[in-house]
């Protein structure tokens, strides 16, 4: 397991791990992880990891918890501007 502010990769993710910087995940692209933080707490606890959000993703953010979705786009990596139509 990697350490404090070192970065994941997607393979070192799973549902209940503890996060503590999510610039840590910035390496992993086109894959949605939610982060869910206890108000008391300030650490991040995987709750969802995924191609898609879905019906799962979506019961977090009833749950009563602050949820921090986390998506990174491989587009942006390609360093041209790109416009949604």
């Amino acid at each position: 397991m990697a350490l404090v502010n070192n970065k994941y990769t997607l393979e070192d993710l799973y549902i209940g791990m503890e996060i503590i910087d999510k610039d840590q995940l910035s390496g992993i692209y086109d894959t949605w992880i939610m982060l869910v933080k206890k108000n008391s707490s300030d650490v991040y606890t995987v709750g969802f990891i995924g191609k898609e959000t879905n019906e799962e993703s979506d019961k977090l953010f009833m749950q009563g918890s602050v949820v921090c979705p986390v998506y990174n786009d491989s587009i942006e990596l390609e360093g041209d501007i790109y416009y949604e139509e």
